[in-house]
């Protein structure tokens, strides 16, 4: 799992040659690679995180990102939905959010078309792979009540896998975070094993939520190891039915999933989740 990210961007260069034909088409070679960030992408506007590189190194100084979602069922490829991506500057890398609306299950074309800090345009074509529903919870279900293990029966070296965990994160289970009647923040991340700018600092970036929201909402971080020399997935992993990493869920007062967030995530995008369950950011 630690490597699923370089795949993935292996696997998006690859699949650029089998997307739809580019409206308008640029004639020059694109630069332009596109990272989608995460998976289990499904019916109705599910969270796309993309995060865009000028050759391999993380592209810069972009002036606006748009996206369009193409049916292929037709004779020839027609754009359906069309929308400008919000861009968080904020983390540590640079990257675009967007929610396509996707009316049907199946293979989807999806263009990323950027301008660039010179003011000439690229894009990037890939297929999406479409789901009638998400395999890990929903918007709106309550997810698993996971007892997972916290700093009251484990040492925290136990708990997480990064250098200097807070403590804070690791004092309750997901069924206590259900019962408490407050929003939660639950993030499934390694720290350790996720040795990209992209998905490494997700666990920093809610410790640093944390420290400025406190216990207006719980705070959870979930290991995807239940062990540090097995590399043994952890049970919670396996309940929520997730397959990568990063994830982070908002969770409302209620217990309901408010948001899932695949993959990076900033502070900024963290803390406008958080407003939308009713958490004051405190600033």
């Amino acid at each position: 799992m630690r490597y699923f990210y370089l795949i993935l961007l292996t696997l998006l260069i690859a699949c650029q040659s089998t997307a739809p034909e580019p409206t308008p088409v640029i004639e020059a070679p694109s630069s332009l690679q596109v990272m989608i960030a995460s998976d289990d992408y499904h019916v109705g506007t599910p969270r796309i995180a993309l995060v865009l590189f000028d050759g391999i190194a993380p592209a810069e100084g972009l002036q606006d990102v748009v996206v369009r979602l193409f049916d292929l069922r037709g004779a020839e490829p027609s754009v359906i939905w069309e929308g400008a991506a919000t861009e968080y500057p904020d983390a540590p890398v640079a990257y675009w959010t967007t929610y396509p609306e996707i009316p049907a299950a199946g293979e989807w074309g999806l263009q990323i078309a950027a301008t660039l800090a010179d003011g000439s345009a690229d894009q990037y074509d890939r297929l999406l792979a479409v789901t009638d529903a998400p395999r890990s919870p929903a918007i709106g279900t309550i997810p698993p009540a996971s007892e997972n293990r916290t700093a009251a029966t484990n040492d925290l070296s136990e708990l997480s896998s990064g250098n200097n965990p807070v403590p804070a994160l690791y004092q309750m289970t997901v069924a206590d975070a259900l019962q408490s009647g407050k929003p939660s923040v639950i993030t499934f991340a390694t720290p350790a094993f996720c040795q990209t700018q992209i998905c490494a600092p997700v666990v920093t970036t809610v410790e640093s939520v944390f420290e400025q929201v406190g216990d207006a909402a719980n705070f959870l971080h979930l290991e995807v190891y239940k062990d540090f020399q097995e590399l043994t997935v952890s049970d919670e992993m396996t309940e929520w039915d997730l397959t990568t990493e990063p994830w982070t869920f908002i969770l409302n007062a209620d217990g309901e999933v408010a948001a899932r967030l695949g993959g990076p995530v900033s502070k900024a995008e963290i803390l406008s989740e958080l407003a939308n369950v009713g958490v004051n950011s405190g600033q």
